[in-house]
């Protein structure tokens, strides 16, 4: 994850004016199964109001205060642990017993060793090594960046481990010890942490315990309504940072069909047609479909500050909602991309703020946001479909001479066609460092790879280890330079992170990948999460 920053109060005001008000109408949508897994049926992990305080003892006998910051560090530790495939209550008390250890639940920066840290959000500074965040975890043992372990999320999600994990299948997370279920779990915390001290996890059992029971009680919404969706961790603005101008506020306006004097009930955001967004705060979907005025739209439930309201994104077209009704989400997950649908005159984010378990009245969203202290992604450490491709790289050449003559393949020792080396070569020179493998023999299957005509890339991870950070940012570069050049390079199809894009199919931009009948869409391989697949076309 990139830096983040405070979003300044004064927003660029841009003079064309975007999505009108209109009502919340709609029909079902079938969404990407590769979207990011929701809460385990049946778990008790859903957090309620976030305490200011709580009084806990150790196993020791020691007492003392916990504050509000970490307890709602607590609180992310407990979403993504209920996000989490194979993660129970017990896998969180475990979680919360390793960062209760390792900071007290504090998020610490480490400016001895690593003076960046200190640009990101923090409780304070640590001094141990390397090691940095809730979790103390160090850069130097492969880990992650320094901006992804200044990520509290990012920090769960790495401790947790497991296919979905971010360091997959190294360094281990919890799900990745044989036998953890089964294991102390003091025992199972030192598995993952490998700390020196192995024995003092054990003491801080009883304070996890209470920490869970305090955090996961039932909330009450708004109005004393029944409800209970997660009290949230943190706000931030729902767009990358450097990717949006602000271009119409919220109020009363003119309507940019009619010229009418009309009510605004949102606020937009101008971006170009596929940037990320990103959910505001942690919360549930309740809306995931595509409509009628709003095009595509999305509605988030959440608890803030104990009590609840709703965040609503619209205009993405039908191919850009990534998350389906009912999954629970965390703060900065990327839950669709700007589009144009709907009553829209460009691409753009239509947001909107609804206090109330029901959200029917909006307020202001950009004062929410600064009233709230939202924080911004950087987007050009993590770009996406849309974004600018390639940045200084070369221009690739034309093929010239036969393209569908077979040569040797050299990540192997089948053979590829010349286009296929052509497109391998050029990439290559545009793009150091990256992992190529092309000719496989599949029996059985509709691949390209016996044909010679595809490549899987891998970004300095390996395959069946997710691409995240620095690999991710370097797969959307080379995959953006592709699409761009695709004609050139006679490049056909692309797969990259649970999406298919074509030539043929340009004008429908990244569509949500099935599997093609070969692979399960959800799994890091089969969805390409781990590696972008290249097929160039046969013939002229």
């Amino acid at each position: 994850m990139s830096g983040m920053r405070k979003i300044l109060a004064a927003l660029v005001i841009a003079a064309v004016c975007f999505g009108p008000t209109v009502v919340l109408l709609g029909i079902g949508l079938v969404m990407n199964p590769a979207a990011q897994a929701s809460c385990l049926p049946g778990m008790s992990l859903t957090v309620g109001p976030i305490p200011d305080s709580l009084d806990v003892t150790t196993k020791n006998g020691e007492r003392y205060t916990l504050n509000r910051k970490q307890l709602t560090h607590a609180a992310t530790i407990n979403t993504v642990g209920g996000q989490t495939d194979g993660i129970d209550t017990r896998g969180v008390t475990i979680a919360l017993m390793a960062a209760l250890t390792e900071s007290t639940l504090r998020q610490l920066a480490n400016t001895g060793t690593y003076p960046e840290s200190g640009d990101y959000p923090n409780d304070g500074n640590g001094s141990d090594h390397d090691s940095l965040g809730l979790f103390q975890m160090r850069p130097q043992a492969g880990w992650g960046t320094v901006a992804d372990l200044m990520d509290t999320t990012y920090q769960a999600r790495a401790f947790y481990g497991g296919p979905t994990g971010p360091n997959y299948p190294s360094p281990r997370g919890l799900l990745d010890i044989p036998g953890w279920q089964q294991m102390d779990m003091g025992a199972a915390a030192q598995a993952v942490e490998v700390s020196a001290y192995p024995d003092r996890y054990q003491n801080y059992q009883p304070v996890a315990e209470a920490i869970l029971t305090a955090l996961t009680r039932p909330a009450p919404g708004a109005g004393g309504e029944a409800g209970s969706v997660p009290e949230t961790s943190r706000i931030v603005f729902p767009l990358p940072a450097g990717t949006w101008t602000r271009t119409s506020a919220w109020g009363w306006r003119s309507d940019p069909f009619t010229g009418e004097r009309s009510f605004h009930s949102g606020s937009d955001y101008g971006a170009a047609d596929g940037t990320p967004i990103y959910a505001a705060a942690d919360g549930r979907v309740t809306v995931a479909e595509f409509t009628g005025g709003y095009g595509g739209l999305i509605i988030i439930e959440h608890t803030v500050s104990g009590q609840a309201l709703r965040t609503a994104y619209a205009h993405m077209w039908q191919h850009g909602i990534h998350v389906t009704p009912g999954q629970t989400v965390t703060a900065g997950t990327h839950i669709g991309d700007v589009g144009s649908s709907g009553r829209s005159t460009g691409a753009h984010l239509h947001f909107e703020v609804r206090p109330g378990s029901t959200g029917s009245d909006t307020i202001d969203a950009d004062a929410w946001l600064s009233e709230h202290g939202a924080t911004e992604t950087g987007g050009g450490q993590t770009p996406g479909p849309g974004c600018a491709a390639g940045g200084d790289a070369p221009a690739p050449g034309g093929m010239a001479g036969e393209p569908d003559v077979m040569v040797d393949d050299p990540t192997s020792g089948g053979q590829i066609t010349a286009r296929m080396l052509h497109v391998m070569t050029h990439t290559r020179i545009a793009f150091a460092g990256t992992g190529w493998g092309c000719y496989s023999p599949r029996p059985g299957t509709r691949s390209e790879h016996p044909l010679g005509r595809a490549c899987d890339v891998t970004f300095g991870n390996r395959i069946g280890q997710a691409a995240t950070g620095a690999s991710l940012e370097s797969g959307w570069a080379v995959t953006n330079w592709l699409k761009t050049h695709a004609e050139t390079l006679g490049v056909e199809y692309l797969i990259w992170q649970g999406r298919i894009w074509s030539l043929a199919q340009d004008v429908e931009g990244w569509r949500p990948y099935h599997g093609g009948g070969m692979h399960d869409p959800a799994d890091i391989t089969g969805g390409h999460f781990d590696h972008l697949h290249i097929t160039v076309k046969e013939g002229a």
